[in-house]
C-alpha cells in the first residue's frame, strides 16, 4: 500500500508540469483500455456483486442524460461522465486481490499508476476548464458594462460641446 502511494505522489509530481488539455488526451487516448477492462471485470467470476453494481452505476452515469454537469456545458459535462467511471473501475478493483487486479490491468497494457495519474488528470483539468469559463464568462459580463459606458463618456462628451465655453456647467 505503501509503495502505491509513493508511485501515485511521484505520478502527480511528475503531471504538475503538462498542460491540463496535454493530460485529458493522455487520458483519451487510454479509453479503449479502460473499455476493454470493464468488459473484463464484468466477466470475472472473482469481483462480487456489490464491486459489480458499483462499476453497473459508474456505466449508468455515463449513459443517463440526468448528470451533476449538463453535457451541455462544454468539457466539464463530459469530464464527469470519464470521472464517475474512473471511479467506479477503481471502486471494482478494490474488489479483486492485489495480483489478480494487476494482472487484468496489464492484459489491457494499464496500471494502477495510470489509473491514478488517470484520475489527477480528470481533476487537473477540470479546474482547467472551470477556470477557463468563469474567465470567459466574466468577460461576457462585461460587454453591457463596458457599452454603457461607452455611451455615457460620448453622451458626456456630447453635452460639453453642446454646453459652449463659456457657460456655466
Amino acid at each position: 500500500m505503501r509503495d502505491e502511494t509513493q508511485a501515485a505522489a511521484a505520478t502527480t509530481v511528475a503531471a504538475k508540469a503538462e498542460h491540463p488539455r496535454d493530460r485529458l488526451l493522455e487520458t483519451l487516448r487510454r479509453l479503449p483500455s479502460y473499455v476493454r477492462l470493464i468488459r473484463a471485470l464484468l466477466g470475472d467470476r472473482r469481483l462480487g456483486r456489490l464491486r459489480k453494481a458499483g462499476l453497473g452505476a459508474g456505466l449508468a452515469y455515463l449513459a443517463s442524460p440526468i448528470d451533476l454537469v449538463p453535457g451541455i456545458v462544454p468539457v466539464l459535462g463530459q469530464l464527469d461522465d470519464l470521472a464517475a467511471v474512473l471511479l467506479a473501475v477503481r471502486f471494482a478493483l478494490k474488489g479483486l486481490p492485489g495480483p489478480a487486479a494487476d494482472a487484468l490491468l496489464g492484459n489491457v497494457g494499464l496500471s494502477r499508476d495510470l489509473l491514478v495519474r488517470d484520475l489527477d488528470n480528470v481533476r487537473v483539468s477540470g479546474v482547467w476548464a472551470a477556470r477557463g469559463a468563469a474567465r470567459t464568462g466574466a468577460r461576457v459580463a462585461a460587454v453591457p458594462f463596458r457599452g454603457a459606458r461607452a455611451l455615457v463618456r460620448s453622451g458626456a462628451a456630447a453635452w460639453r460641446r453642446r454646453r459652449g465655453p463659456g457657460e456655466p456647467g
